[in-house]
């Protein structure tokens, strides 16, 4: 995929399904693995949707929960990262990152920085001043969400390979971040807890604990706007994955 296609200036035709996003993640670790190529990343927005980990799908419940979501407008997919259940929708930014690193002391929260570092440096020149913490409340919360003001704007997970062939250490390293940007979010919210409850679990999501691209940077079509600008501030520290 070349992602410069993605630059959002004809409507939704950029939208990918969550099938086709996360198999271009996946293809990125991939590529990264084998020694193809050394990193990259990519950007992409997704179809409505729930991304959640495989953990989940091992709930008693799972299979009930994905079926009255899917009725509902909200169909469910795995994905390979950890972290928790993220929900997706057309005016969300996705941007993952690739590369080579050895599994030592510091390399997991290397690879987060890795990831957060950029899109931090962009709200920097925008004016806004962003962080990494945990955020209790928030959906799929980790210590490397990506905060405004004590609210999550980001959040993130990731995923090692182990290389093959190759000295013993060696991974690749795949690294995930949505963008909160345009979506009205009580809606996603809303679907995520209602899954939570169709899965016996006790719905946590609160939506006072977010804060969006359009309410730090308000406009029209603000997933439209910033695509670009984020992707550009990836593409300073790595090459894009075409």
């Amino acid at each position: 995929m070349n992602t410069t296609s993605l630059a959002l200036d004809s409507g939704q035709s950029n939208v990918l399904t969550p099938a086709q996003g996360l198999a271009q993640e996946m293809s990125l670790l991939s590529a990264v693995a084998s020694g193809e190529r050394q990193e990259g990343f990519l950007a992409w927005r997704c179809q409505q949707a729930l991304i959640v980990p495989r953990r989940l799908a091992h709930k008693a419940e799972f299979h009930l929960a994905a079926n009255r979501m899917q009725v509902e407008g909200w169909p469910v997919h795995i994905r390979s990262t950890g972290g928790d259940l993220t929900p997706q929708a057309p005016g969300l930014i996705n941007i993952a990152i690739a590369y080579r690193c050895k599994r030592e002391p510091g390399a997991i929260e290397a690879s987060y920085r890795a990831l957060c570092d950029p899109l931090i440096e962009y709200l920097k020149q925008q004016g806004i001043q962003a962080s990494c913490g945990a955020v209790a409340g928030a959906f799929c919360d980790g210590d490397y969400n990506i905060t405004v003001a004590g609210k999550k704007l980001a959040g993130t997970a990731q995923r090692w390979r182990r290389i093959a062939g190759v000295q013993k250490g060696d991974f690749a390293v795949l690294a995930h971040a949505v963008v909160l940007c345009d979506e009205p979010m009580q809606r996603l919210w809303n679907a995520g807890n209602r899954f939570y409850q169709y899965c016996g679990m006790e719905p946590y999501i609160r939506p006072e604990c977010h804060i969006s691209m359009a309410e730090l940077l308000p406009g029209e079509h603000a997933a439209e706007r910033r695509f670009t600008e984020i992707e550009n501030a990836y593409s300073t520290c790595f090459s894009r994955f075409d």
